[in-house]
């Protein structure tokens, strides 16, 4: 994970945040598959393996703005609020910005196989694989994961293997481990859905760091014939962070912004 000393500048922190866990959008809509609930009874288990059946957003490109308010966790005090605005052109770019009154601080270009960072505060990029994000997280990660978590879908590539029950209306899908077909990755997950089969809550801990995040969603509104979240908290408490954002201005199939250039005098990280 994020060791202090990068977590003391807060627009990079909000970056760093926002682009790995954040943005798990609910535009998919989940299918009928949904086990109902028997009538005659409050609640029901399943003892078989089941998996989330989602109907993927048919889109090529889809962006939005973010009002964000970074938070201490433990306190619920505001460090600072900015801006941001996403782009995810579908299997193949995922571009983010961070602004504070109008300015500029970050700007990352993510691709399957390459992660482009440009830092405006310190006159700094970064051009590379993987491995810038890895080190902040302690665990793999790849473009196709990323994009996952900000279409809110089940994150793609793990087993199929949740527990289901259903209670309250709140259909649970948990998971005490579950193996990425591909990465060395494993986590164990539970994932709440309301009764517009809408993720409500996302919890994810990776078990060889248990570092944990947690995501709640609300405020659902018509879009593109789905049902769509304007409201999120993103919580990572081994970090004490607290991530709030509220969407606007959410678009799809408009293209964006689909490359970054690197200013001269800006020097390399590795």
């Amino acid at each position: 994970m994020m060791n202090r000393k990068k977590r003391n500048n807060p627009l990079i922190v909000l970056c760093l945040i926002l682009l790995i866990f954040s943005g798990c959008k609910t535009k998919q809509p989940f299918t009928s598959d949904i086990p109902e609930a028997p009538k005659d009874k409050k609640e029901e288990k399943k003892s078989e393996f089941t998996d989330l059946k989602i109907i993927p957003l048919d889109y090529q490109w889809l962006s939005y703005r973010i009002n964000l308010s970074y938070k201490d966790y433990d306190t619920k005090k505001e460090k600072i609020s900015a801006s941001a605005f996403f782009v995810n052109r579908k299997d193949s770019i995922i571009y983010l910005t961070i602004s504070k009154l109008g300015i500029e601080g970050v700007r990352v270009l993510i691709t399957p196989d390459s992660v482009k960072y440009l830092n405006h505060l310190n006159s700094t990029f970064y051009v590379g694989d993987y491995s810038f994000l890895e080190k902040m997280l302690g665990f793999k990660v790849n473009f196709y994961l990323l994009q996952s978590i900000f279409l809110g879908e089940d994150i793609s590539g793990f087993e199929a293997n949740f527990m289901y029950s259903f209670n309250n209306n709140i259909h649970t899908y948990t998971s005490p481990s579950r193996k990425h077909k591909e990465m060395n990755l494993t986590v164990s997950q539970v994932i709440k859905i309301n009764e517009l089969s809408k993720i409500i809550e996302n919890n994810m801990t990776e078990l060889s760091m248990q570092s944990s995040v947690n995501m709640r969603y609300w405020n659902f509104v018509p879009l593109e014939n789905h049902h769509f979240f304007q409201q999120a908290e993103i919580s990572i408490p081994k970090e004490n962070i607290l991530l709030e954002f509220m969407l606007k201005n959410i678009k799809v199939n408009t293209p964006g912004p689909a490359s970054i250039r690197i200013p001269e005098k800006y020097k390399a990280v590795r």
